[in-house]
């Protein structure tokens, strides 16, 4: 009965939608196209919220004293699919790619229309007591799906239909980059929960140290160094339309977080949490200055996180599988950004953007940890933000500053560690500080190297009276 209530609801929307833009100009059309897909993806991104038990399906694992051997490879491999929609969709819809084009009408679509096939195999995990997330009333779990079903299979379709837009069977070229682009955009909107149900949690306790964290950071450095290669003689809309797909997968695996339940420890005011929100403002609307203080910033904060990495529990359970997926972005997406010339180099006024925006961060995430712990007893949970709140832990890395653990101010149910915040606040700072210095030397580095290249290019000019161009915007510029 759902299904085909889906899909006749698809076929209103996509005929009403089709007629009533049938006389209207293309940037009419297109502005419709992309509000509908932007509101496609905040009711995504607001399910996020919603109960969904199926994070609890484990294969061969504990979780929480309870071991589940169950695991369910279709839902698994449906919501892969399916979950590619959130960053295809508007991919597709905002930039003129025939790549999101095709993989938004020819794999997106393929996986809404399955999912709404099965429809009620999706309800008996979003109906379940066992989710973590808002339950609400069913009925409105019926409704919020069938809407956000509907609104993914017509999108494709109203965008096919309209722009009369088929797949080039013909071309090899968009074959070879349709092939070998999708396997990259499948493992990168990978949601965390699924190696965990198609693998289990595995036997593997990752550990600072480990083969396991060494490896991550050795794939996270190969993954930025090869993504360079490939993309920074490309034209400029496609190094930029490449940043913003990664600030959009980062933007959706952050907020699946919330998968596991809505608790104020999570909440973006981390550092690294809080790159979700400032990268999705910040590079698709190209916002210089707010750019130049998070590149400084949660490229720093980002550096931390992979040092002193927070593992828990098997290496492919689904906190570690986040961790690992969210901390690769925060640091890929400024650093390819910066890279391929999307924005400006920083400068010195920079380092003020960095100073003025850490310090506000700083001071607002002190006072709000410092009010939460001290309801800690209403709430039932203390938070660590910005890894100053947490002193066992902090003095656990670092035992040298147990020492300033012993000077605190205590005013009613509230504790204040002064010199252990300005500990960390300088620490940062001069972090940070050392990391733009190293920015400033990589720019001398590629400008020595674009120097050396272009006397090799002339003398080969001269030698060969044919001209070699090196693309504008890679030489050294501060446009």
């Amino acid at each position: 009965m759902y299904p085909i209530i889906i899909f006749v609801a698809s076929i209103l929307v996509i005929c009403l939608s089709l007629l009533c833009f049938h006389k209207k100009t293309d940037d009419k059309f297109n502005k419709f196209l992309k509000i509908f897909t932007i509101t496609f993806c905040a009711i995504g991104f607001f399910r996020f919220f919603l109960s969904d038990s199926f994070v609890f399906v484990i294969n061969g694992a504990s979780f929480n004293g309870t071991y589940y051997d169950v695991t369910d490879v279709l839902q698994t491999v449906l919501r892969w699919g399916y979950y590619l929609n959130y960053v295809i969709l508007p991919m597709a819809i905002f930039f003129d790619s025939r790549l999101f084009k095709n993989i938004a009408c020819y794999v997106c679509l393929f996986f809404s229309l399955l999912s709404a096939v099965f429809f009620n195999n999706y309800m008996e995990y979003f109906l379940s007591p066992k989710g973590q997330g808002l339950h609400l009333y069913d009925w409105f779990r019926y409704f919020y799906f069938i809407l956000e079903l509907v609104m993914a299979i017509s999108i494709p379709v109203i965008m096919q239909v309209r722009q009369k837009y088929f797949f080039n069977y013909l071309d090899k070229k968009e074959w070879a980059n349709f092939l070998i682009s999708l396997p990259f955009i499948v493992i990168a909107l990978m949601p965390a929960y699924v190696p965990q149900s198609l693998i289990g949690y595995s036997s593997l306790i990752p550990t600072v140290g480990s083969v396991y964290h060494i490896g991550w950071i050795t794939l996270s450095v190969v993954l930025i160094v090869v993504f360079y290669h490939i993309f920074r003689f490309k034209d400029y809309k496609t190094r930029y339309m490449f940043c913003v797909f990664l600030t959009l997968a980062l933007f959706f695996h952050y907020n699946s977080i919330f998968l596991m339940g809505i608790t104020i420890p999570r909440l973006p005011i981390q550092l690294c949490n809080l790159a979700a929100y400032i990268y999705i403002i910040t590079i698709p609307f190209k916002l210089k200055r707010t750019f130049q203080f998070s590149y400084i910033v949660n490229i720093a904060g980002a550096i931390v996180a992979y040092v002193v990495s927070d593992f828990s529990g098997g290496a492919f359970g689904f906190w570690n599988m986040h961790f690992v997926y969210e901390h690769t972005f925060v640091l890929m997406v400024p650093a390819l950004t910066m890279a391929l010339r999307v924005f400006p180099r920083v400068e010195k006024k920079s380092l003020k953007y960095a100073f003025i925006g850490f310090s506000i961060y700083f001071i607002l995430c002190w006072i709000t940890g410092t009010i939460l712990n001290g309801f800690s007893d209403k709430i039932g949970t203390t938070v660590n933000y910005f890894f100053m709140f947490d002193l066992k832990k902090a003095f656990g890395f670092f035992p040298f500053l147990t020492f300033s653990g012993n000077y605190y101010i205590e005013i009613g149910r509230f504790i204040i560690y002064p010199v252990v915040s300005l500990i960390i606040y300088v620490a940062f700072s001069i972090l940070y500080l050392l990391f733009y210095g190293f920015t400033r030397f990589m720019y001398k580095y590629e400008d020595d190297h674009i120097e050396l290249r272009k006397s090799g290019i002339d003398l080969l000019e001269k030698m060969t009276k044919r001209k070699f161009n090196i693309p504008r915007d890679f030489q050294k510029t501060n446009e």
